[in-house]
């Protein structure tokens, strides 16, 4: 069974960081659709605790909003969304990167300059998201840790994995050792007074000004990630190098004849993943009861942890490769194809919309709404995503966002609308 579409790529896809535009015959709709999954778990995973601004309300006041449902639904999105949509998303990029690299040694040219100018113009479009919509945005952040690949450019095999294994868990672990940390801890921007900056960046969410919502976002933007630089770019990195090495072998894409890996896969994500998943979940129902764990155990859990993190989403991946072999099943799924082809269109969409339903320039829900209504808000949200995402590429070729990207990335304008069809001609 072919994975090919009826469309020309964008350069958030994972086949579509070339030199040449990549023919409908060369997609992979699994990858489409998995990327459609990984972009409804950031949205939700966002929601929680960023676009709601949970996490800047007065703890008193989030803990008298939180009842039952609101700690079961909480406890289940950090067993099986928190993280895991970031990593498939990771995943992939770095599966796009490695079949750049594929098609560029086919040609014969450098893939340097073209990686650049595409990590250069991804993280123009993260500055402006960051000054103009959230402070939580991840592309500046990707486009700095992809310049990191081309180190990797003619690694192969499973020393990817090795080095994707390396970078992933060890700088993480070591810079939370406490003696670490504590070194570092100068070295990194922060807020002078974290509770009253949060209470700043809360008054600017449900506020009406604009300009002071900007600037918080940038400094939060700052402090937010400057207090994670230590290892935060070693483990987007690390995660890259997984997608690398799924690119080079080209697993996805010979998915048919390697049924049984992603039988195994599913089973042995599935199972360590859960048991992994589950270790920060938990750890916070024990911290809201007042139960104070040693802080060597948290430095002990962060490699198990993230193992976990990394297998669940292995296992999701390998669901969704082996479902698309089911009719029925494929039907279901390539309903999401279309938003996994306008990722990038779909990411910023979804802070435009959710900084209006909750930010105070629009709606204003932060700060009024239960968690657990988060889920039929976000699901409301991505249904919309959906339907704007199937009209639009009916009759265009990408993406609005992917299009600038791409616009940016080759120096040029690039065509947009999609031919037109003979009967329309007629």
């Amino acid at each position: 069974m072919t994975e090919s579409a009826e469309a020309a790529p964008d350069p958030t896809n994972a086949d579509t960081t070339e030199f040449s535009p990549t023919g409908a015959s060369e997609r992979v709709v699994s990858l489409d659709v998995l990327r459609g999954f990984a972009l409804y778990g950031v949205l939700l995973a966002n929601s929680v605790p960023w676009y709601s601004a949970r996490a800047f309300m007065p703890r008193d006041v989030l803990l008298a909003q939180t009842d039952t449902a609101d700690k079961i639904f909480l406890f289940l999105v950090g067993l099986f969304v928190n993280g895991k949509a970031m990593a498939l998303l990771t995943f992939l990029f770095g599966l796009g990167f490695s079949l750049q690299l594929q098609r560029a040694e086919a040609t014969g040219r450098s893939v340097v300059p073209m990686h650049v100018r595409r990590l250069a113009s991804l993280a123009l479009i993260g500055v402006c998201h960051v000054l103009l919509l959230w402070w939580g945005d991840i592309l500046w952040g990707y486009a700095i840790a992809g310049l990191g690949l081309l180190f990797f450019r003619r690694v192969r095999g499973w020393r990817l994995v090795a080095w994707g294994l390396f970078l992933a868990l060890v700088p993480m672990c070591v810079t939370a050792i406490p003696v670490v940390s504590a070194a570092l801890r100068p070295l990194t921007p922060a807020p002078p007074d974290h509770a009253a900056f949060r209470a700043a960046v809360y008054a600017a969410i449900t506020g009406d000004d604009r300009l002071a919502l900007a600037v918080m976002h940038a400094k939060h933007a700052l402090y937010f990630v400057g207090n994670l630089a230590p290892w935060y770019f070693p483990w987007l990195l690390g995660r890259y190098l997984f997608g690398a090495w799924a690119g080079t072998t080209r697993i996805v894409h010979e998915a048919e004849a390697r049924l049984p890996f992603f039988r195994k896969l599913l089973a042995w994500g599935l199972a360590v993943g859960l048991v992994g998943s589950a270790i920060h979940p938990v750890r916070q129902i024990l911290m809201r009861q007042g139960v104070k764990l040693p802080e060597w155990l948290y430095v002990v859990l962060l490699a198990p942890a993230e193992v976990g993190t990394m297998s669940l989403t292995a296992g999701y991946a390998a669901a969704v490769v082996l479902l698309m072999r089911r009719p029925a099943w494929r039907r279901a799924f390539l309903i999401l194809a279309p938003v996994g082809r306008m990722a990038l269109s779909t990411y910023l969409g979804q802070s435009l919309v959710c900084t209006f339903l909750f930010y105070g320039w629009g709606l204003g829900l932060a700060g009024r709404v239960h968690a657990w209504w988060l889920w039929p808000i976000t699901l409301c949200v991505f249904g919309l995503q959906i339907l704007f995402a199937h009209a639009w590429l009916s009759r265009f070729r990408f993406g609005p966002m992917e299009w600038l990207w791409r616009s940016m990335t080759y120096g040029r304008l690039q065509p947009l609308r999609l031919p037109a069809r003979r009967e329309e001609l007629a």
